[in-house]
């Protein structure tokens, strides 16, 4: 049993790591108008100095030669001394457009709308400040996702989270009890894209599902599940369009959660989030939403304070969240 615990600590703990590493990386694999990809990224086997690669794509070498520096003390490539060559490795294929989690977008993304957004923070902390970074940033009173939504962004940002939950997805279907769901209506609330549903549904068969969103998200999300060439049109009807929810008080109606489960064995809210954060997240919360990443005593604390019960926190193998088990008292 300690021996699971502490597997399940040290599981975390690169979980984490992960995150701050592409943190860390993700404004140095951005220099888009050298378009370094179409050069070597498609080569997942070549053998390259900075050199040839600056010659291929139109770059100052020695300029280019400290940025791959960089790139290869983060475990991106691995150089290779005596040849002078570096070659791409493990690391480098989940960066590949054609990989199947998608990590690219979350470069794509976070490399220019939240970095840009962070260049508030200065002026947010400030005593008479009201608005978050992101909104200052953009000289806006609107939360992000309105202004995401009419600046054309909601897209890259859905496809950035659903990427997240596919590349997340064995340990997430694999390591909490779905199956005891089976044959329920699984409601995913503030999902947006789709995907979590969709990969839970797929895993077990006699699962139904739900989308509970604000109204514009729901609206992007209804052809991935009924278009014909939706991503997530095979489980069409399992997740009928009457499932697909939006309505402009969702967060308020989070507030009530408690009181909306029905009684019968096995409701439950589950709520995946992380609870050893990253040394980004509160971060990322504030900059975004004027929000912050909870800790499990601070969740414990919020549980007992709405009614419902922790009764497991179940930890996901190479994915960030965990299942946090909550039941309501007195049903």
């Amino acid at each position: 049993m300690m021996k699971g615990y502490f597997l399940t600590i040290r599981l975390t703990a690169l979980s984490s790591k992960s995150i701050d590493l592409l943190n860390a990386i993700e404004k140095l694999l951005e220099p888009g108008q050298l378009i370094l990809a179409d050069h070597f990224l498609d080569k997942p086997t070549c053998a390259f100095v900075s050199r040839r690669l600056a010659e291929a794509s139109g770059a100052w070498g020695d300029r280019l030669a400290k940025v791959m520096k960089v790139l290869q003390n983060n475990g991106i490539f691995t150089f290779h001394p005596s040849q002078a060559t570096c070659t791409n490795n493990y690391t480098f294929t989940l960066l590949l457009c054609d990989h199947w989690t998608q990590w690219h977008n979350w470069v794509d993304l976070y490399s220019t709308r939240f970095y840009d957004m962070s260049r508030g923070i200065p002026a947010s902390i400030q005593k008479e400040a009201s608005r978050t970074p992101a909104q200052i940033h953009y000289d806006t009173a609107q939360d992000m996702f309105t202004y995401f939504r009419e600046q054309g962004w909601v897209g890259q940002l859905h496809r950035t989270l659903g990427g997240g939950a596919t590349a997340q997805a064995p340990g997430i279907v694999t390591d909490y009890p779905w199956d005891e769901l089976s044959g329920e209506v699984v409601m995913d609330t503030i999902d947006g894209g789709g995907a979590l549903i969709a990969l839970l549904m797929r895993a077990h068969l006699t699962m139904n599902g739900g989308i509970y969103d604000l109204a514009h998200v729901i609206e992007h999300t209804v052809p991935f599940f009924h278009s014909r060439d939706g991503q997530f049109a095979d489980l069409k009807d399992r997740v009928p369009r009457e499932n697909l929810i939006g309505d402009p008080q969702a967060l308020e109606i989070l507030r009530n959660i408690r009181q909306a489960i029905l009684p019968g064995a096995g409701r439950r809210l589950i709520i995946l989030e992380s609870v050893r954060l990253s040394r980004y997240a509160d971060l990322n919360m504030m900059v975004t939403a004027n929000g912050l990443e909870r800790t499990e005593h601070s969740w414990r604390r919020l549980a007992e304070q709405s009614g419902l019960e922790i009764v497991a926190i179940h930890s996901m193998r190479n994915a960030w969240p965990c299942a946090i088990d909550l039941w309501p008292v007195g049903l």
